[in-house]
């Protein structure tokens, strides 16, 4: 399973590859890493990597899977963006691209699709709803609007960021 590491600004994507015990074989990006790792009674992980050795604790912090981690004194903060987290971002964020378009935010399948093109719709009103990671969830336009196109169909399957409704803002005139 891969999933995405962010440390500060950068974003590495992280992959294990295979594990015997406590050697693993980590996928960095695109570069290999065998490593041994054990979790040590006092809590912390003893890492040894090319005849180095390091002793990391971790502690989760108050968002969502992300932790800091602590070497010789020095904290980290990581943040691991899997599936489940990209789905709960974008969910936060409306789903949409900023044209008004309902975006999908990982890979799904369409339980029912609300509307039809033509029809005029109103900030909030639910457009469909997407079953994703064993939930359900509804996705509601973000603005006043008519429906200019659907993409999708009932029981569609549908991958990450496909677009799956456009949604044409009515411009609000002046009196």
């Amino acid at each position: 399973m891969k999933v995405d590491a962010i440390v500060n600004d950068r974003t590495a994507t992280v992959e294990l590859v295979s594990r015997e015990e406590n050697k693993y074989s980590i996928k960095i990006d695109e570069k290999i890493y065998d490593v041994d790792i054990i979790f040590t009674p006092n809590g912390s992980y003893s890492i040894l990597y090319n005849n180095k050795s390091w002793e990391l604790e971790t502690a989760k912090a108050n968002e969502f899977n992300t932790f800091n981690i602590y070497k010789y004194g020095q904290s980290i903060k990581v943040e691991i963006e899997d599936a489940l987290s990209k789905y709960r971002k974008n969910k936060q964020s409306g789903s949409h691209d900023g044209q008004n378009n309902i975006i999908a935010p990982m890979p799904g399948k369409i339980v029912k699709v609300l509307v039809e093109e033509g029809e005029p719709i109103s900030a909030g009103d639910t457009v469909l709803i997407i079953s994703a990671m064993k939930m359900e969830s509804e996705f509601k336009s973000p603005v006043d609007g008519f429906i200019k196109k659907v993409h999708v169909k009932d029981n569609d399957i549908v991958n990450g960021d496909q677009l799956l409704v456009e949604i044409e803002a009515i411009e609000e005139t002046e009196e």
